[in-house]
């Protein structure tokens, strides 16, 4: 063997070698978890309510009268086989998020709350999720926060949703009840579709909004900072909007009074007018699209 498949051989298959197992431990992943299940038996007028310091909300909804609840705790982190001693400290993360169940009435349930806050203080949240599951009758009511790194997803529902993510974004499905919505800085806003009065307000994120069918009560969508709006709007539909910022305003529709547009302003009747559709944006881009 010559000399360079010695060193071959010897040194740079092992070395090799020994980098990959180096990596693999490295980029390997460790997860801890504790979930919870639990299910009651509601009044579909009900009212949910959560309220978390962290995390993420998902309400889902179905033809029956239960509210199903499903909680995650999780951490997770690279190289945890570096560290054997990780175990206990996780588990003792874990348990300082509590995350609490109540209901108004155990024998005839209408409302249910959940609350998720830290009980010391707010440790490695680098490597720590937080995720809350409910899925509620076809018709109920909800209000949710989250107060940091969390989104809130609210399926199609028949009630009134308050949400507010402070450290995220909202995505809304269609809503037939009262929505209002707020994000903190730079949190999104989607709505998929409201019957009702809405009123939606971000801090420089983003609204996306559709108005599936003739609304029969106003909506107000306020953008602040540099945020953008977007309406998508059926062509038939007979609203009033009233649409201002400072950057472009733009829309798929003729518009019937020209002289209208001034001081970044548009006053616009659609279809004979109707309830006001009221956009304002401190300098983003705003734009009327038609479906």
């Amino acid at each position: 063997m010559t000399k360079s498949k010695k060193l071959i051989a010897f040194v740079i298959f092992p070395l090799l070698f020994l980098s990959v197992i180096i990596f693999l431990i490295i980029t390997s992943e460790v997860e801890y978890s504790h979930t919870r299940q639990e299910s009651q038996h509601v009044n579909p007028t009900g009212h949910l309510t959560v309220d978390t310091e962290f995390g993420t909300i998902h309400i889902e909804t179905a033809n029956r009268n239960d509210v199903d609840i499903a909680t995650k705790k999780k951490w997770e982190s690279k190289s945890g086989i570096l560290r054997p001693k990780l175990g206990k400290r996780v588990a003792e993360l874990l348990e300082d998020f509590e995350i609490t169940i109540g209901y108004d009435d155990p024998d005839s349930v209408s409302s249910v709350q959940i609350e998720g806050k830290f009980k010391r203080g707010q440790e490695g949240l680098k490597w720590f999720k937080v995720e809350i599951h409910v899925t509620v009758p076809r018709q109920y009511n909800v209000t949710l926060k989250t107060a940091s790194r969390g989104d809130i997803h609210v399926g199609d529902l028949v009630g009134t949703v308050r949400a507010e993510a402070l450290d995220g974004n909202l995505y809304l499905g269609e809503i037939q009840g009262e929505v209002w919505g707020a994000t903190g800085v730079s949190g999104n806003i989607t709505l998929n579709g409201c019957q009702n009065r809405v009123n939606l307000t971000t801090a420089m994120g983003n609204i996306r909004a559709e108005m599936t069918s003739q609304p029969q009560h106003p909506w107000t969508l306020n953008a602040s900072m540099d945020g953008e709006i977007d309406v998508t709007l059926p062509p038939d539909i007979a609203i009033d909007v009233d649409v201002q910022t400072p950057g472009k305003i733009s829309s798929d529709f003729s518009i019937q009074f020209p002289g209208d547009i001034k001081d970044n302003r548009l006053k616009e009747t659609l279809n004979g007018g109707g309830p006001p559709l009221t956009l304002r944006s401190s300098s983003g881009e705003i734009r009327l699209k038609r479906k």
